[in-house]
């Protein structure tokens, strides 16, 4: 395992601080037993919008399937279109399959509160163009109605604004608020001993569509209430989805009546990575912890082994929520055994992250890292 992969210098202008890091007693360390992965949430923890078998939750659990610990667990997607935190909230108290299920599980993601907010802002546009919320051709109906609209963005600005919507959305906001810690509690009493990965919700709408505006305030409320909570590990898709956007993981645009606010397959796939990086964050072997780092900190990482040309691709540095960094690792020369992560461009924000060196690592006789490393440090 590249000779235990094993020297970790830190280097800040030229100073460098040898460490061992783990011998391989501890590579097995955390381990975990072949169990369950169950996906909790609405139509997008349900995979609507991707081809069959690429939602983000299948994806997810083939790269559970991958890993050796993992291998054989069984997969089971309890999520539901349509359903609110109040929805998810009453199954996790009152439905025996879900509890049944929870309580063989090791890892459980939820995508919940999404339709707190999209709900009202349908229910609206539906009354506007007299259409019926139980309709199964709603979504269609709906959009030939906005295509047909000749003053669809003055339609769309009146609605906005009423004041109507806002009050529903804050509705949305206070049942979201209510539910949540009961959601958490009911998580950790089915499945104590589990993995949960909570993804925050992403705002839908084009941000040119006069709706961004109007809903993005009650998406952010919905956010705080998902990050600050404990127990569980939290995906950033809102910003994932903003910073991403040229890629087009959403296609929900009201003024060109697209009505679909799903994600696109290039979303289930961000949101698939979030997860992974996620997972691999919070199984990867821990190792020290800096504070205070300056934000044009450039790491040095040194081993012992001379590195495969690949080596590079296998050291990234993320966010706690999963987002990884525009940042350069660069190795000095062919045959080297050290990689150089340079800070991003406009250097590290304040915040908390984790420079992770990856599960596979090649050195160049081809041996390779068992187990992923991960070392935390925050910029103040």
């Amino acid at each position: 395992m590249l000779r235990k992969l094993i020297i970790f210098v830190l280097i800040l202008c030229l100073i460098c601080f040898p460490v061992t890091l783990f011998s391989p007693q501890t590579a097995d360390a955390t381990t975990i037993t072949p169990t369950d992965y169950v996906s909790l949430g609405d139509s997008i923890a349900y995979g609507y919008s991707a081809p069959s078998g690429q939602g983000y939750s299948d994806l997810f659990n083939a790269y559970l399937q991958s890993k050796p610990e993992l291998a054989g667990s069984q997969f089971y997607n309890l999520s539901h279109p349509g359903d609110t935190s109040s929805d998810l909230l009453e199954k996790l108290k009152n439905n025996s399959k879900v509890k049944e299920r929870l309580n063989k599980s090791r890892i459980v993601t939820i995508s919940i509160g999404g339709n707190n907010l999209l709900g009202p802002v349908i229910s609206s546009l539906a009354g506007v163009y007299d259409l019926k919320l139980l309709d199964p051709q709603l979504n269609s109906k709906l959009a030939q109605a906005l295509r047909s609209d000749k003053n669809l963005e003055g339609t769309l600005l009146q609605l906005a604004s009423s004041g109507t919507i806002e009050r529903q959305l804050a509705d949305g906001v206070a049942s979201f608020k209510k539910d949540w810690p009961g959601i958490i509690q009911s998580l950790k009493s089915l499945a104590p001993d589990s993995q949960v990965y909570a993804l925050n919700i992403y705002n839908p709408f084009a941000q040119n569509d006069p709706f961004f505006s109007l809903i993005d305030p009650y998406v952010e409320k919905i956010n705080s209430v998902i990050e600050v909570g404990e127990g569980y590990s939290y995906a950033d898709i809102y910003t994932c989805f903003l910073k991403g956007y040229e890629q087009k993981p959403l296609n929900y645009n009201l003024l060109q009546g697209n009505t679909d606010p799903h994600p696109t397959p290039e979303g289930h796939l961000f949101i698939f990575q979030t997860l992974c990086s996620l997972y691999d964050l919070t199984n990867a072997i821990p190792w020290d912890s800096r504070r205070n780092v300056p934000e044009d900190k450039t790491w040095t990482v040194k081993f012992t082994d001379t590195l495969a040309q690949s080596a590079a691709g296998y050291i990234q540095v993320y966010t706690n929520s999963g987002l990884s960094l525009n940042l350069s690792v660069q190795t000095t020369k062919i045959g080297s055994d050290f990689l150089v992560v340079k800070p991003p461009s406009n250097g590290y924000l304040p915040g908390s992250y984790c420079l992770l060196i990856k599960q596979g690592l090649p050195s160049r006789s081809g041996q390779i890292l068992k187990k992923s490393i991960c070392m935390r440090f925050t910029v103040e």
